[in-house]
């Protein structure tokens, strides 16, 4: 699917955010009808839909069991990013639980075996990529063929961008956050216009850089994982982000400096936790202070819980499952 079929088929998304999406797979209650369910102070609803875009494998089965009871009180699915040595775990939670699990592979950019590895994801049916903490910065080309590889299969790139916790040691690391800032994607997305990417956490702390490579590239999303959203709310300066996503795509015939026919500037942002199953409640509260702290539309809240991801991934919300090729 080139740039210009996919901007076209986005535009399907918005004849969908007025559904009323029913319960998960598996006969679970939705958010809805969830009790403790998070719900909006101004909005009223919680949100009927959710994909968590950006969340760990954590190969244990009390873990799955957890995510299963969690995800499916709050009608939600995750994308989870899984190392090759933990594939045959995630494949089998995914096989249990469509509903719930949507995989992802992890590999590492400077690792000889990783297009091995991205082929191996892939072939097991695996609908993304993870890539973190690269020697070089993201957009040498010495990496091209991992991501010319992913556009070839057609799956999600999802970066991590901005600062990187470590931990402190007596040796040397490799790696820097100054290789993921989030302008690298900006290249990677004009060399590879027929895939979708995603950076995490949006790029803390170069907020306006990631924006500004947004604001170019329709088909460039961003988490606010992390810190972020625990920084603004501690400083009371959620508002904030309304100065960094600033246009709208409505705006092109009067202003040259912004993309004709691409999306507003809140749509480039998806949910996520990058947490574990305990923190999808508490998640979904600091994300709802920050719609309702911006004033962001009803219909663009229902894009970036859920049906965004949904478009990117073909799969349809109502029935958790992948969209017929």
């Amino acid at each position: 699917m080139n740039r210009r079929q996919f901007l076209e088929k986005s535009a399907g998304v918005a004849a969908i955010t007025a559904l009323g999406i029913s319960s998960a797979a598996g006969g679970e209650p939705t958010a809805e009808s969830a009790p403790g369910s998070s719900r909006s102070s101004s909005q009223g609803d919680s949100p009927q839909f959710i994909i968590d875009a950006h969340i760990h494998c954590r190969s244990n089965q009390e873990w799955v069991d957890d995510m299963v009871s969690t995800y499916r009180r709050h009608n939600a699915m995750a994308c989870v990013l899984t190392w090759r040595d933990d594939m045959e775990f995630m494949l089998d939670a995914i096989e249990s639980y469509p509903d719930v699990f949507i995989g992802y592979g992890r590999v590492d950019l400077d690792d000889p075996n990783a297009v091995r590895e991205v082929t191996d994801f892939q072939k097991n049916g695996f609908v993304g990529m993870k890539f973190h903490s690269p020697i070089k910065n993201y957009d040498n080309p010495d990496y091209f063929q991992i991501y010319r590889l992913c556009e070839e299969y057609g799956m999600h790139m999802l970066f991590h961008t901005g600062i990187s916790s470590h931990r402190i040691t007596d040796s040397p690391q490799w790696g820097s956050s100054s290789r993921m800032r989030p302008m690298y994607l900006d290249t990677i997305c004009r060399q590879f216009p027929n895939t979708t990417v995603q950076g995490a956490h949006f790029g803390n702390p170069w907020y306006e850089e990631a924006a500004e490579a947004a604001r170019w590239n329709p088909t460039l999303y961003f988490d606010i994982t992390g810190s972020t959203l625990l920084k603004l709310i501690k400083l009371n300066d959620l508002q904030r982000l309304s100065k960094i996503l600033w246009w709208a795509s409505d705006e092109a015939e009067e202003n040259p400096h912004t993309l004709e026919g691409g999306p507003d500037a809140w749509e480039h942002i998806v949910f996520g936790t990058d947490e574990g199953p305990d923190g999808l409640v508490s998640n979904i509260d600091r994300f709802q202070q920050m719609l309702d702290a911006n004033n962001v539309p009803a219909n663009i809240r229902v894009k970036m819980w859920g049906l965004t991801m949904a478009e990117v991934l073909g799969i349809d919300p109502e029935t958790h499952t992948f969209k017929a090729s």
